[in-house]
Formats: C-alpha cells, sequence, structure tokens
C-alpha cells in the first residue's frame, strides 16, 4: 500500500512544483527586500559596515537566511493541502468505504506524505547550501523534520471531516496562509518582531516559535525553554489531532 502511495507522489507534477516553491519564493523575497534596503542609504551604510566585522565567524542572519527558513517552514505546514485533498478523493471515490483497516490506510498515508516533506527539505537544504551560503546544524534540520507532523496531522484530519474540494482547499490555504503572514513568510521575522503588535501577534503562528529556534541555532545561540515550548506543541497537536482522527475513522466519514 506504502509502495502504491509513493507511485502516485511520483507521477503528480503538483508535488514536483510544491517541491521547489521554498527556494524559488526565497530568492524572490530576499532580493527584493534586498533591493529594497540598498535604495535607501541609511540601510546601505549599514550593510557596507557588517562586510568589516571580524570577530564573529559564523552565519550572518540576513534576508536570504530568514526567507530560506521560514519559506521552507511555510511550504511544509502547506503539504498539508496536498495530503488533504488525497485522503478526501479516497472518500469521494468511495475507496475509503471499502477500506477495512482504516487505521492502517491513514498511517500509510501519513508516512508517504511525510517521506516527500523529507525529500523537500533535504533538497532545498541542498539548494539553500549551494545558492545562499546557508549551513544547517543537526538541531535546525530536527525541528524542520518536526513541522511535516504538524502539516500532515492536519491535513489528514481536514481531509475526513470536510464534504467537498473546494472546502477544504480554502480551508486549508485561509488557515495556512494567516500562519505564514504572522511567521514570517510574507515579511521578515526581524521587521515583524520589531513592530508594535505584531510582535505579540506574531506568536499566534506554530512558524514563529519553529523559525526562531532554528535562527538561534544557526548563530550559536541556546534556545532555552523554547524548545521545551516547541516540543510540548508538537506533542500536543499530534496527540490532539490524533484523538480527533481516530473519532472520524469510529463514526465513520461518508460523503
Amino acid at each position: 500500500m506504502l509502495k502504491k502511495e509513493m507511485k502516485g507522489i511520483v507521477k503528480n507534477p503538483i508535488y514536483y512544483i510544491v517541491m521547489i516553491l521554498p527556494f524559488i519564493i526565497t530568492f524572490i523575497m530576499s532580493e527584493g527586500t534586498k533591493n529594497y534596503l540598498l535604495q535607501r542609504p541609511e540601510f546601505a551604510h549599514k550593510i557596507n559596515a557588517t562586510k568589516e566585522i571580524v570577530l564573529y565567524s559564523g552565519q550572518i542572519l540576513d534576508a536570504k537566511i530568514q526567507f530560506a527558513v521560514s519559506e521552507l517552514n511555510f511550504m511544509l505546514l502547506m503539504a498539508s493541502i496536498l495530503i488533504g485533498l488525497s485522503v478526501f478523493e479516497e472518500r469521494r471515490l468511495h475507496i475509503w468505504d471499502r477500506i477495512v483497516d482504516k487505521r492502517k490506510f491513514v498511517l500509510v498515508k501519513f508516512f508517504a506524505h511525510y517521506i516527500f516533506s523529507v525529500v523537500m527539505i533535504v533538497f532545498n537544504l541542498i539548494l539553500f547550501a549551494i545558492i545562499f551560503d546557508m549551513q544547517t546544524p543537526l538541531q535546525s534540520t530536527l525541528i524542520l523534520l518536526s513541522m511535516p507532523t504538524v502539516s500532515m496531522l492536519f491535513g489528514i484530519l481536514i481531509g475526513l471531516i470536510v464534504q467537498n474540494r473546494a472546502m477544504l482547499s480554502n480551508t486549508i490555504l485561509m488557515i495556512v496562509m494567516f500562519m505564514g503572514f504572522f511567521g514570517g513568510a510574507l515579511s521578515l521575522t526581524s521587521v515583524l518582531s520589531n513592530t508594535k503588535f505584531m510582535n505579540v501577534l506574531m506568536y499566534i503562528s506554530p512558524l514563529t516559535l519553529a523559525n526562531k529556534l532554528i535562527y538561534k541555532n544557526l548563530i550559536n545561540v541556546n534556545p532555552g525553554r523554547e524548545l521545551v515550548i516547541w516540543i510540548a506543541f508538537i506533542l500536543g497537536f499530534a496527540g490532539l489531532c490524533i484523538a480527533f482522527i481516530e473519532r472520524r475513522i469510529k463514526n465513520g466519514t461518508v460523503i
């Protein structure tokens, strides 16, 4: 069953588009931000001044690095649409009704799309390393690998709840875009954190905490209690989604 699901993913061109989107969006957003900054003399002076720093040999959290992290996390969350649609289509075609072991079916969907997410992470990290000279430590990689747990379970749950395709896409897209807006996918996290009200509202999105943990790790700063909060969030959200998914399986999800 897993092999069949993986073949379906490999044959679907949408997955390839989603896979490369983090790099494309990062390039566009970072170049736009750089041009905007260089048009203002005060920022251009500061950018040139940073080139003279010699006491710090680690990574500089410039626009490229910030957007690379936030866009990759954002697209990992956006991948929930893919698994949600996959689950919904099985229901729409009444394949779901004929499946005896529905829990195994859900697990196969989860692991197949999680593997896709891992490939997307590795692919983009390689591109970021080559093009942006971004070096990703193990802890940052593990945080990135935890994000698909959130998106896959959320996508499965919505796929089991909604009654039509448009509702599924619109629901997930609206929630993910909302999370992306507050999580630094559309504006630099450093800008949001220095903007009145937004510096508080940005923590509505789990992307903010994930991005912040990775930024700290990239510049060798201790994550502190934020890492504990992230682990607690992952476990809590996963437990909640699994409970609701189990309930939908027991009560039936006929369209």
